[in-house]
């Protein structure tokens, strides 16, 4: 089941107070199918997108058998399961209780162990966690959880807290400045590079990934996999020769180490 296209219309109209809600997560987890638990009502469309951040993720962490990795913001799981496929030792965080219901339910299915843990990244992680993980991943959740460049602050230096010495976070997030593109937070790449720098992250590399054209013509309604397809694999090609277009990534990467204290 999905939700109806009002429904649709209001959440892209309305997305602070749904967005930032577990309420609307919950939502989601229960009325949707597939990918669509946590992504676009196009599974068609989610299937590629996953394939690219996965592949984005893989590249960029390297070899991750025997790391422990926070998987923060992890809606239903998707990222921490396919991290726990390839051999890490995962721990997933969420607020929303109904999307870590369907992690639990689908990592249990493929009969892995991984963690999951109801967590607010506004919040404090659990004293437990404190300099535990070799990295973080964020994917897509601190641009719908934070208003402001305060809040932005605040989370960081959550995640910050859970990194072991040397350990690195990686964010794959729709970071956006304008009103037509972002979330909720309207912040630029410059900006969430200052922020992270000054809370002590060093950066160390960058880029986008998911043209905003295909995502509008794609993502909302399932068409055939032999159109999306290559309309889908045009977009990544143009946005990997066309610099000027870098904007129009969706998805930025920022890699960051935390700086050595010393």
């Amino acid at each position: 089941m999905s939700l109806g296209w009002r429904e649709l219309w209001r959440d892209r109209r309305q997305k602070q107070g749904l967005y930032d809600s577990p309420a609307y997560w919950d939502k989601k987890a229960t009325r949707y199918s597939g990918l669509a638990r946590s992504n676009w009502p196009s599974n068609t469309y989610n299937r590629f997108l996953h394939e690219r951040q996965m592949e984005l993720i893989d590249r960029l962490l390297g070899d991750v058998r025997g790391m422990r990795i926070a998987d923060v913001g992890c809606g239903t799981g998707r990222a921490a399961i396919h991290l726990a496929r390839r051999g890490a030792r995962v721990t997933g965080f969420d607020f929303s209780e109904q999307a870590l219901a369907v992690a639990r339910a689908d990592a249990a299915r493929e009969g892995l162990d991984l963690t999951f843990s109801t967590h607010d990244v506004l919040g404090p992680p659990p004293p437990a966690c404190r300099e535990t993980f070799d990295a973080v991943l964020v994917l897509g959740c601190l641009t719908l959880a934070c208003r402001h460049g305060g809040e932005l602050d605040q989370a960081l230096g959550h995640l910050q807290t859970l990194l072991a010495p040397g350990g690195r976070v990686l964010f794959v997030e729709p970071i956006h400045a304008s009103r037509l593109l972002r979330r909720i937070l309207p912040l630029g790449v410059s900006e969430w590079i200052h922020h992270a720098e000054a809370m002590g992250l060093e950066l160390l590399d960058r880029g986008g990934l998911l043209f905003v054209p295909a995502r509008w013509a794609l993502a909302f309604r399932d068409w055939p996999e032999q159109l999306v397809a290559p309309v889908f694999r045009l977009g990544e090609r143009v946005l990997a020769v066309s610099p000027y277009l870098a904007p129009l990534a969706d998805y930025k990467w920022l890699l960051f180490r935390l700086r050595d204290a010393g």
